[in-house]
């Protein structure tokens, strides 16, 4: 099983991916072992729930743009799949957010090098979907309201998005998925509804794909 979890921060990716990581172990007797969530700067190397030490978060974040850039490419291409071999996986972003994010926010990929971080992108998901045609995309998401609330509960010590771009960020995962070449494809809101009662929801959809 290959599971591959996008949206805009916030939205819950996190929490739900940990929430599936257990039950389908549970109940599929599949483990994924480590949760991939690895394109959210400075949060890049370790595994939930890990942490870089704030000395290691100031020291990638010290790092100069092009310095940044080549390791977020060689982290995106370390996490696509290399073989034909079927692998159980479970990664939140990966290129859909790198390039989402990278043209907003890591200015790498933005004005004046148009097209570099969607040429990857485009790249990377033709390699998934001849390696690994299993995938299962699923998007999660959330009404604006919904975001702006958990930011002001919840913020995170080093968030990305900004709170007058949630709307922008919003509709770019919902663009990327309805783009995405990868057929099994899931869509899960969050706004209303608890972690336990989104993974109630996934857990009816990914039957289809099962």
């Amino acid at each position: 099983m290959r599971l591959f979890l996008i949206g805009c921060e916030y939205a819950g990716t996190t929490t739900l991916a940990l929430k599936i990581r257990d039950w389908v172990k549970a109940k599929k007797g599949i483990d994924f072992g480590s949760v991939h969530d690895h394109w959210k700067i400075p949060d890049v190397v370790v595994h939930t729930p890990d942490e870089l030490t704030e000395q290691e978060t100031q020291q990638f974040l010290a790092l100069s743009t092009r310095v940044k850039e080549a390791y977020m490419r060689h982290n995106l291409y370390y996490h696509t799949p290399h073989g034909i071999r079927k692998e159980d996986q479970l990664i939140i972003g990966h290129y859909i957010e790198d390039t989402i994010y990278a043209n907003l926010y890591y200015n790498y990929g933005g004005p004046g090098q148009a097209g570099f971080r969607t040429a990857h992108s485009k790249t990377i998901e033709e390699i998934v979907m001849k390696l690994a045609p299993e995938t299962v995309l699923i998007l999660v998401k959330a009404s604006p309201e919904a975001i702006r609330k958990r930011m002001l509960d919840k913020p995170h010590k080093y968030p990305v998005v900004q709170e007058k771009d949630i709307e922008t960020v919003l509709q770019a995962f919902e663009s990327s998925f309805q783009a995405s070449q990868i057929s099994n494809k899931i869509s899960i809101d969050t706004t209303r509804f608890s972690p336990d009662e989104s993974l109630v929801e996934f857990a009816k959809k990914i039957r289809a794909f099962s």
